[in-house]
């Protein structure tokens, strides 16, 4: 009996999806296409699905469910960005993002990012002064704001204000799969201040020629 029921059901099916393409065709195709010609090689087509369906339901075992098992492995990746409008940065393949900065820069930039990465690993940013010469007394700090919540994902977390130097800092970390958005107000505002140590006269002349690089990489922290 469930035999039975079975062929019958399955029979049933197939009927109705002849039937389904045929007026799929039919509908789809313009009139001057409609030769029984063209017909039959819709039909054919037909035929060709049905013997390529799953036996399971060619034999009558009937379930509009199909489980396709699928695995997705997406390759790390970190990707820096900079918007404001006294950016001034250039990106050097392989090393980072080289800005430059004056004492007129303060917290015109935003930095943004995009990141995928592998299992629990995490990555960080950094930056370091790469070229330039400050005067022994004078000093250039960093604070980096929280995240803009632009984007989604696992942000950085910044880890509050640093004194720039030759030596690279971590300056956001915990940084997983996410990204931030591109633009102003997306990603974290990076502020700078220069400070200048008693006596030492930092006239207006002196601070319009200072000049420094500094450069961010985004890395792996595994």
């Amino acid at each position: 009996m469930d035999g039975t029921f079975g062929r019958l059901a399955g029979g049933q099916i197939m009927k109705n999806f002849y039937n389904g393409f045929q007026v799929l065709a039919m509908v789809m195709l313009p009139g001057k296409f409609m030769h029984r010609a063209i017909r039959n090689k819709w039909l054919r087509l037909l035929v060709i699905v049905m013997v390529m369906l799953p036996g399971r339901l060619m034999s009558g075992e009937y379930n509009n469910t199909v489980e396709i098992p699928v695995v997705l492995t997406l390759p790390a990746v970190a990707l820096l960005d900079f918007a404001g409008s006294d950016k001034q940065v250039t990106y050097i393949p392989g090393k980072g993002a080289e800005q430059i900065i004056t004492p007129s820069t303060l917290d015109k930039t935003w930095i943004n990012y995009s990141s995928i990465v592998e299992g629990l690993s995490t990555n960080a940013i950094s930056v370091s002064i790469s070229s330039g010469n400050l005067p022994p007394e004078v000093i250039v700090k960093l604070n980096v704001g929280p995240d803009a919540g632009a984007g989604a994902g696992m942000v950085g977390k910044p880890v509050g204000q640093i004194t720039l130097s030759s030596n690279p800092q971590e300056i956001i970390t915990g940084i997983g799969s996410c990204y931030t958005g591109r633009g102003i107000c997306k990603g974290h505002q990076l502020i700078y201040s220069w400070k200048w140590q008693p006596p030492y006269d930092l006239n207006q002349t002196l601070m319009d020629s200072l000049e420094i690089a500094v450069t961010y990489t985004l890395t792996s922290t595994k």
